[in-house]
């Protein structure tokens, strides 16, 4: 293939390329692939227009006026891409005025044995493909209006113009292919439709899953169902009956210092995710982490007959998984752990970063038990001790006084005695 050839096909390739991207910065989405489709269709319709007026002027020689003329107002496309970068609702009324009466006159001159009243179909479509849906008063004036002239068109108009003359043949074939085009192009327009229409509600369904996922890992499923039933109402519940666990890792602010970030942040997500499988293993509710803490609830959201059981199990495994664990830093590490019994008082905050928490002085003591227990044990308080019961061994550690509440006579849990199920 000689150069020029090469050369001058990619310039025609590059000046279709900008054509097609023409007014589409900032555009996204929707609005992106509808401005192409529409920059697309006004460099087709003018090539189209051509291609007919030649092939008209192949069995006419006569007849250069008329295929100037349809030539020259299918040209008017080629500025469409200017109207819509400047006004949308612009370039909608000047592609449904021109492309109206653009048929409509070619339907004159060439008549109805021509079958081009059948394009009047496609210009709804096309109008769809490139604006979507709106504005819909619009696209159902534009569709009566189409309507009207194809029916207009079979019933009252005969032949082509008495000025013009039209060879049998070329009617035949514009007639063919006016069934052709025309019904490909609206099963096209329809197939593009519904395509789109699938693939965004797949997407819709995959972001809906994920966004339940995504409300159900930050609230327990009974609370996030109480949410999306009533977005408005508050949630706020009062419970009698609810084992509160904390623990934190013992000196980890000195131990964090002398080690890399990445390692503090492995460490912490290494035993935290294994305390998460713990709480859904003994079916209680992880509250939160605040740096190395970990709290955790038995008898909420859903109240339980035995929540100081579940808490005092999930402790026991908790010193378990940190002894199993301690070995990832060259020092060791143990942790400490408080657990109290009590009513408290749980509920949803926030709008943006939804956080299910709970308050209550059972909640403080549980705290402080943590603060006062010691590394690598469980320190619990009467109200614990009097619910656990003979199901576990406990060591007296006696009374001691604890900021805020006083004097408080308390036990290490020391292990299981029997085993037990919920």
């Amino acid at each position: 293939m000689p150069t020029n050839a090469i050369i001058g096909g990619w310039n025609v390739t590059n000046r279709l390329a900008r054509h097609i991207s023409y007014g589409t910065e900032g555009l996204s989405g929707p609005d992106l692939r509808q401005r192409r489709t529409l920059n697309a269709v006004s460099a087709l319709i003018p090539l189209s227009g051509i291609s007919y007026a030649s092939l008209y002027l192949l069995t006419d020689a006569q007849g250069l006026w008329p295929a100037a003329a349809s030539v020259s107002l299918f040209c008017l496309f080629l500025f469409w891409p200017m109207i819509a970068a400047r006004s949308e609702l612009a370039a909608w009324m000047f592609g449904a005025v021109v492309a109206v009466v653009v048929q409509a006159l070619l339907v004159w001159l060439l008549g109805r044995d021509s079958g081009l009243h059948l394009y009047f179909l496609s210009i709804p479509v096309i109008a769809i493909v490139c604006f979507g849906t709106r504005p819909i008063g619009g696209l159902l004036g534009l569709a009566v209006v189409c309507a009207a002239a194809m029916a207009f068109a079979e019933l009252l108009l005969v032949g082509p113009a008495p000025f013009i003359r039209v060879d049998d043949g070329l009617l035949n074939f514009l007639q063919i292919s006016a069934f052709a085009v025309v019904t490909g192009f609206v099963t096209l327009g329809v197939f593009v439709g519904f395509l789109h229409a699938d693939t965004a509600e797949r997407a819709l369904e995959v972001e809906y899953a994920r966004s339940e996922d995504l409300l159900y890992s930050l609230l327990p499923r009974e609370i996030a169902g109480r949410l999306k039933a009533e977005p408005n109402t508050t949630i706020a519940d009062s419970l009698p009956n609810v084992a509160i666990v904390f623990a934190d890792i013992a000196n980890f602010t000195p131990m964090s210092a002398r080690l890399d970030p990445r390692k503090v942040v492995e460490l912490l997500n290494g035993v935290f995710t294994q305390f998460d499988s713990l709480a859904d293993k003994h079916e209680l509710e992880k509250i939160k982490t605040i740096g190395d803490a970990y709290m955790v609830a038995a008898g909420m959201p859903n109240s339980c007959g035995d929540p100081a059981h579940r808490a005092a199990e999930m402790a026991l495994d908790m010193l378990d998984v940190a002894r199993a664990s301690s070995t990832v830093v060259p020092e060791g590490f143990e942790i400490r752990i408080g657990l109290h019994v009590g009513p408290v008082v749980a509920g949803v905050i926030g709008n943006r970063k939804l956080f299910y928490d709970v308050w209550g002085e059972t909640v403080n003591t549980a705290s402080r038990m943590e603060s006062y227990s010691a590394p690598g044990r469980i320190l619990i308080t009467p109200a614990a001790r009097e619910q656990l019961g003979d199901d576990f061994a406990f060591e007296p550690r006696g009374e001691i006084e604890v900021k805020g509440i006083g004097i408080v006579d308390t036990w290490w849990l020391t292990g299981r005695r029997a085993a037990r199920g919920h």
